[in-house]
C-alpha cells in the first residue's frame, strides 16, 4: 500500500487541526521565530506543516501567531522602549516568576510578549545585572550611590552631556546598580539626581534645545 504524501495530510486537514498540531510543536520546542521554527521541523521531519505550507494556509508567519494569540515576532519592535523602560520590564517579568538563570528566562518567555535573550544582550551587553537580587542595592547608602554614580560619569565622560541615554549604554553594569533603580530607591528623577551631584543639569539642557534650534534655522 502506497503512503499518503505528507503534504497531502497537512491539506486534508482543517484549520483547527492544523492549529493545533503546530501550536504543540511550537510550545514543546519552545520556538520563537520562524528560523527555529524551520530548524526544529529539520530535526523533527513530518511532525508539523512547513513554512512553505502555513504561508499558503495562513497567510504569513505572523498571521499565524495572530490566530494562535501569540505575539508576532518583531525584529525591530524593542527599539520603542528606552533601556530604563526595558530594564524595568525585564527585571520585573524575572522578579514574578522567580527567574534565576538565563535557560529558565528563555522557556518562560515562550508565547509571551517579551524580548529575548539576544535581544537584551544587544541592548545591554553582559546581562547579568538583570538577574541579580535588587535587594544589593540596600548594602549602599545614598552618599555611596551618589559616589558611584559620579565617578562613573567622570569616567564616561559625560560631565559636559549629562546624557541619560548615553550612560544607560556605557557604564560599568558590575561595579553599580542600575540608574533606574538608584532612581526608584532614592525617589529621584535624573534631572533631580545630577542636582544632587552638583551638576546644572538645567543649563546642560537649555543649551542643548537653544543649539537644536538653532540648527534647524539652517
Amino acid at each position: 500500500m502506497q503512503l499518503n504524501d505528507k503534504r497531502i495530510v497537512w491539506k486534508e486537514m482543517n484549520d483547527f487541526q492544523l492549529l493545533g498540531i503546530i501550536q504543540d510543536f511550537i510550545n514543546k520546542n519552545e520556538v520563537q521565530s520562524v528560523r527555529q521554527y524551520q530548524s526544529k521541523l529539520k530535526e523533527q521531519p513530518q511532525t508539523a506543516p512547513s513554512i512553505w505550507f502555513i504561508n499558503t494556509r495562513f497567510k504569513s508567519w505572523d498571521n499565524l501567531l495572530q490566530i494562535l494569540g501569540k505575539m508576532p515576532y518583531e525584529r525591530y519592535r524593542w527599539n520603542a522602549l528606552s533601556n530604563s523602560n526595558l530594564e524595568l520590564m525585564t527585571k520585573k517579568f524575572i522578579k514574578e516568576n522567580e527567574i534565576c538563570s538565563h535557560r529558565k528566562y528563555e522557556k518562560e518567555i515562550v508565547g509571551k510578549n517579551m524580548p529575548s535573550l539576544s535581544t537584551l544582550k544587544k541592548r545591554f551587553g553582559d546581562v547579568n545585572f538583570l538577574f541579580q537580587d535588587e535587594k544589593n542595592v540596600d548594602k549602599y547608602t545614598n552618599f555611596e550611590l551618589l559616589k558611584l554614580i559620579h565617578d562613573e560619569i567622570e569616567r564616561l565622560g559625560l560631565a559636559e552631556s549629562l546624557s541619560r541615554t548615553e550612560f544607560e549604554k556605557c557604564y560599568d553594569k558590575t561595579s553599580l546598580p542600575s540608574p533606574s533603580t538608584i532612581m526608584r530607591q532614592m525617589n529621584i528623577s535624573w534631572e533631580l539626581l545630577m542636582q544632587e551631584l552638583g551638576f546644572d543639569y538645567r543649563k546642560i539642557k537649555v543649551g542643548k534645545l537653544t543649539k537644536n534650534l538653532k540648527q534647524s534655522r539652517f
